[in-house]
């Protein structure tokens, strides 16, 4: 498994890129949205195909990380129901399961 653990220092976020290294599939956990870039750069550097922005709790920054990256790369954004936020292509539940490559996630 591919796996990075980024920061952002002005808002206190961490991010995180993980990957399958076969199939070259990717999930962003909590993108930053005036990180977009660095993470772009990254994902096309490690050349991965990212399936999945996801945002494990609701702030603007984090939410409008996720739209970046799929305006970018066409992933799916997904956050969990209850949040209720607009424009999320997966609405997570407690035990859905996000699979990229070989491996997968579990909503907790």
């Amino acid at each position: 498994m591919i796996f990075r653990q980024l920061f952002d220092n002005a808002s206190s976020t961490y991010t995180y890129l993980l990957a399958d290294e076969r199939s070259r599939e990717a999930i962003v956990i909590d993108s930053v949205f005036e990180q977009s870039a660095r993470d772009l750069a990254l994902i096309r550097e490690l050349d991965l195909k990212l399936l999945y922005a996801i945002d494990t709790h609701c702030h603007a920054d984090h939410v409008t990380g996720a739209w970046l990256m799929k305006q970018k790369t066409g992933c799916r954004i997904g956050a969990a129901k209850v949040i209720g936020a607009a424009n999320v292509d997966v609405e997570l539940e407690h035990r859905d399961v996000i699979s990229f490559g070989r491996h997968s996630l579990e909503v907790r």
